[in-house]
């Protein structure tokens, strides 16, 4: 031990915050940065990628990565032996009885960072390049808005990024955000600095070390004695530089180093979910022990100032603060140092006491109340003169200067707004320039093409009415008369010629004569109307009047109709060319197929989608389909389930065993499915999963029974237990599961499968892996208990395995659909807060999705929740003992 009585020194020097001996002992410090994540972001990277870092000026973190990790307590032991400085960007600390000082040039040296000056950005060439460019953000992560540094470092681990300028932009980022500029424990990629880092050398020229000093020291510089007592103190910045500072000061600090972290180091924060670090080496950090030995000894050889031999760090304007404030006693003890000055322990002196901070934390409470009245009575000056009246003048003064100060703000708000609007005016004007040019020409040329098809449109209709108002004349003409043809029977009634009008090749024989047609279809017409006539009214003699266009109008069909309106077409044209065999088939029309009437209809079978796209079934109709599956093994009639019921809790009260070739059920464990009181266990779980397959494949058809699968817990475990060893597989068609989950599993023509999945071991939901439209999913009765992220963190290792295991066991699925299954949760399922409900809810939203949907589900509520577990275990006993 020094002596304490050693010479101080004659002139004034800073003394201490805390008395020697009466320093705090708290627990640690707690950055925002974590260590590991220089390493983490490094191990995400290829050898030469973090050679490219390495040769840049964030260089010297590559090897900042492999020394000794922070420790908080030795951060918090040094903390509590600051100096009292006046200083803003200085802080001077005592170890071993020697002075050390932590300002900017001290964490250039350590860090390697550029902790220049800041040059100011024009604002008018920041604002037109805000306007003109396009976000640099986008580029980089997309659509995100978001982006946590664990997202950037899962992403350069898994390569979804190959470029490697992109690459290292992305490291880059995230070492400022996580190492450089942390302020959450959770830190973020900025904007801001994504949109910096478009031009590399711009990015690199920013002083982001003096950033990241000021943030440090302003978060120790505000921190008087009561905060500094504290257990824990978090502090925001590269924490990780004192520490750094400290050894460089102190060599003897690395002489013995501890295995694992202290407390308040990385440690302390959580471990993302992937082993980012891989393990790659034992954590190292300087041992607190070891350091309050050598400070207490106060014999190690110790740096007050560390420049690392040379004297740019302490020289020149670069690390000069402009608002740094003079301090006369900092500047003796820069003397005394560069005079190799003696110190020791005792030529610090001051400082308060353990009590003098209970009392300051007291004061500071009792002040609390009354700081806004304090300051409002210190603001009043007291230099006023007796009989001078402020009020007065300020009154006057301030309706003197009021329409001048209005009309200033007029002016500089109409400056303001002119040149922003010029501005923005002439880059939208030189921007679109070209744009209205091109659009001018569009609707120039959109117009003459509109005139020329209008034009060619007036005429084609002139034309075809041209057309049609000659062929109804020559209807008009040549069907005024058509006299009928008529046969005498033997007995001398009177017959019509039933042989229809020869129209074979009409449309070839180019010497037949319109008339001759039209009046040979007009009579054929009138003939088979009048004998379909004749015929129903039981006559057998025909009047002979006139056969004409009226007489057709008044008797043909429809059918007949169209015979004439495919004659009138096929010779409508006139000459060869509208009579070209080649556009024509021969009509060749019996007598009989007219008669018939027998006309092919275009009305849909089915109706439109439109019309049924929003329909939905009533609940009822599915909850009777879901009834029936359940009620598959007492057929024909209602089924009084409460009689049942009473007799079965009769039958409880003496102990009884089911059991089966598949499982074996206690009749406590039975009672328990009633009662519900505590969360029903896996066996029981399985044990009903099991009961409603059977009462599905005992009442669905033969060839919709093995489309759906009913799955125990047992698979969940064993295919959860897996997938650690599936993630480390790179090409995962390749990975083969155990054989007890695939030979257990018999579904190669299964579309659904569904199994009930355990959460926190008290917390049941359904899963329905749908392979025929490729999703999952979650069939849940409490929403809250889970956010839509958390719960897509849960079935996200089954969403990614289920389609290679799927492949394994024999169904038919291609190497390009082996993405990971869409992830659904309906939000509109009846809910039911009651954990131990859970269970037995799952298993009925699984039995009435299997048998009619997910609309089915709605019919579950809390409401009717005891009547269908008196059901469902009605059912269960019946089923496999006997009926009640």
């Amino acid at each position: 031990m020094e002596d304490e009585n050693s010479e101080r020194p004659h002139c004034p020097i800073p003394e201490r915050i805390f008395k020697s001996g009466e320093e705090p002992t708290g627990v640690r410090v707690t950055p925002y940065h974590k260590p590991c994540a220089i390493r983490q972001i490094l191990n995400a990277l290829d050898p030469d990628e973090v050679e490219q870092i390495r040769n840049s000026p964030f260089g010297k973190l590559v090897d900042i990565a492999d020394k000794p990790s922070f420790s908080g307590r030795f951060g918090r032991y040094i903390i509590s032996r600051q100096l009292k400085v006046a200083k803003k960007h200085e802080a001077w600390f005592v170890f071993a009885g020697k002075p050390i000082r932590f300002s900017l040039r001290e964490f250039a040296f350590v860090t390697g960072l550029n902790c220049g000056k800041i040059r100011k950005r024009s604002k008018k060439r920041a604002l037109k390049n805000n306007i003109t460019e396009k976000p640099y953000w986008g580029e980089l992560f997309g659509t995100l808005k978001e982006v946590p540094v664990s997202s950037v470092i899962r992403m350069l681990m898994k390569k979804t990024v190959t470029k490697t300028e992109l690459r290292l932009k992305y490291a880059y980022l995230a070492l400022l955000s996580s190492v450089i500029l942390p302020t959450t424990h959770t830190p973020r990629i900025s904007q801001d600095h994504a949109e910096m880092i478009k031009d590399v050398e711009e990015f690199f020229a920013y002083p982001w070390g003096r950033v990241s000093f000021y943030m440090l020291m302003s978060s120790i510089k505000e921190r008087k004695e009561v905060s500094l007592s504290q257990n824990t103190i978090a502090l925001k910045g590269f924490v990780l530089s004192l520490q750094l500072v400290m050894v460089e000061a102190v060599p003897a600090l690395t002489e013995v180093v501890q295995d694992g972290s202290s407390s308040g180091s990385e440690d302390d924060f959580d471990v993302e979910e992937d082993n980012i670090d891989n393990g790659k080496g034992e954590k190292k950090s300087i041992s607190p022990g070891l350091a309050r030995d050598i400070d207490a000894a106060g014999k190690a050889m110790v740096h007050s100032l560390i420049s690392g031999g040379d004297n740019l760090l302490n020289a020149g304007t670069e690390f000069v603060w402009s608002d740094d404030e003079e301090d006369s006693a900092v500047d003796n003890l820069l003397t005394l140092i560069e005079q190799q000055y003696p110190f020791s322990h005792s030529c610090f002196t001051g400082g308060v006491t353990k009590l003098d901070v209970i009392r300051l934390r007291e004061e500071a409470k009792a002040g609390g109340l009354h700081r806004k009245t304090t300051k409002a009575k210190q603001g009043i000056s007291t230099q006023i003169p007796v009989g001078f009246d402020v009020e007065f003048v300020g009154d006057v003064v301030k309706d003197k200067l009021k329409e001048d100060f209005k009309r200033l703000e007029t002016q500089v708000a109409t400056l303001q707004e002119s040149s922003l609007s010029e501005f923005v005016g002439d880059v939208v004007k030189d921007k679109l320039k070209e744009d209205f040019k091109r659009l001018e020409t569009q609707v120039a040329t959109l117009q003459e093409s509109s005139l020329s098809f209008q034009t060619m449109v007036l005429s084609n209709l002139s034309e075809m009415l041209g057309k049609f108002e000659v062929v109804n004349a020559n209807i008009a003409s040549l069907t005024r008369v058509a006299p009928p043809q008529t046969t005498t029977y033997s007995d001398g009634h009177p017959q019509r010629n039933e042989q229809p009008p020869s129209t074979k090749n009409v449309a070839r024989e180019t010497n037949v004569e319109i008339p001759t047609i039209i009046e040979e279809a007009v009579r054929f017409v009138n003939r088979v109307s009048s004998s379909s006539g004749d015929v129903g009214n039981g006559r057998e003699d025909v009047v002979g009047d006139g056969f004409g266009v009226a007489n057709v109008e008044k008797a043909s069909t429809r059918e007949a109709r169209v015979v004439v309106d495919e004659l009138v077409n096929a010779t409508a044209g006139g000459g060869e060319e509208a009579c070209d065999g080649a556009n024509i088939t021969d009509i060749n029309l019996g007598a009989n197929e007219v008669a018939l009437g027998c006309r092919k209809s275009k009305r849909q079978k089915v109706p439109p989608k439109a019309l049924l796209g929003n329909y939905e079934c009533d609940r009822r109709f599915l909850n009777r389909a879901r009834q029936a599956v359940a009620d598959s093994k007492n057929p024909g009639g209602n089924i009084d389930y409460s009689a049942k019921f009473s007799i079965l809790l009769d039958k409880l009260k003496t102990p009884f065993c089911i059991t089966t070739d598949a499982w074996t059920l206690e009749s406590t464990e039975l009672y328990e499915i009633v009662e519900r009181e505590n969360p029903i266990s896996a066996k029981v779980v399985d044990v009903l999963i099991s009961h409603i397959s059977a009462l599905y494949r005992g009442n669905s058809h033969r060839k919709h029974q093995s489309k759906c699968v009913f799955l125990d817990t047992k698979f969940v475990s064993q295919i959860s237990k897996v997938y650690t060893k599936f993630s480390n597989v790179s090409r995962k068609d390749t990975f083969r599961f155990p054989d007890n989950i695939v030979d257990n599993t018999d579904f190669i023509e299964a579309d659904r499968f569904y199994f009930p999945f355990n959460l926190d071991k008290k917390y049941w939901i359904g899963i329905c892996i749908d392979m025929s439209n490729w999703s999952i999913a979650v069939l849940d009765s409490n929403l809250p208990n889970r956010s839509e992220y958390m719960m897509g963190k849960e079935v996200k290792p089954i969403a990614q395995m289920f389609p290679y295991f799927a492949k394994q066991v024999g169904k038919q699925v291609g190497l390009k659909d082996m993405k990971a299954l869409a992830f659904e949760r309906p939000r509109f399922l009846p809910q039911n807060n009651a954990i131990t409900d859970s269970a037995v809810t799952t298993i009925l939203f699984i039995q009435a999705h299997a048998v009619a949907g997910v609309d089915a589900c709605k019919c579950i509520t809390a409401a009717v929740l005891d009547t269908e577990v008196e059901r469902l275990v009605v059912t269960l006993y019946e089923g496999n003992v006997g009926p009640l």
